[in-house]
């Protein structure tokens, strides 16, 4: 099954960053000022991983480590799964169950060029709502 609409087009062009040496106390700040749930960590061109509010969550607050002293690299996911800008946005939201992520870097040339989450599927194509409720609340059980 095909939605027609590829990931290019409903993708978020403009995905915030930040380094990997910087503090979490920033990256959560950052994340509340442009009131997204997760930050690419980049550096010199070169993406090197995501954090999410989880992650934050679960490796700093859960573990009640000192917010002052660690730092993005400390608990950023590496090795992310990545996606294509040309993709259909049904075969997106395959790989997004398949690989249990909500969110996929987009990489055309080597380049990052977007970032695709849920909220931008849901946008651009409100009718995969129901295997986007799969992916969440299914898949869980």
């Amino acid at each position: 099954m095909k939605s027609g609409i590829k990931v290019r087009d409903a993708m978020s062009k403009n995905p915030v960053f930040i380094t990997p040496n910087s503090p979490i106390a920033s990256c959560a700040r950052k994340m509340l000022a442009n009131n997204v749930g997760a930050i690419l960590v980049k550096e010199k061109n070169k993406l090197l991983g995501i954090v999410t509010e989880k992650d934050i969550v679960e490796e700093v607050v859960g573990k009640e480590l000192d917010i002052k002293r660690i730092k993005v690299k400390d608990i950023m996911t590496k090795g992310m799964v990545i996606i294509g800008p040309d993709v259909d946005l049904m075969k997106a939201v395959e790989v997004m169950n398949k690989e249990d992520v909500r969110r996929l870097p987009v990489i055309s040339n080597d380049l990052l060029i977007g970032i695709l989450t849920v909220r931008d599927v849901l946008r651009a194509q409100p009718s995969l709502i129901k295997k986007l409720y799969e992916m969440v609340f299914i898949k869980k059980k």
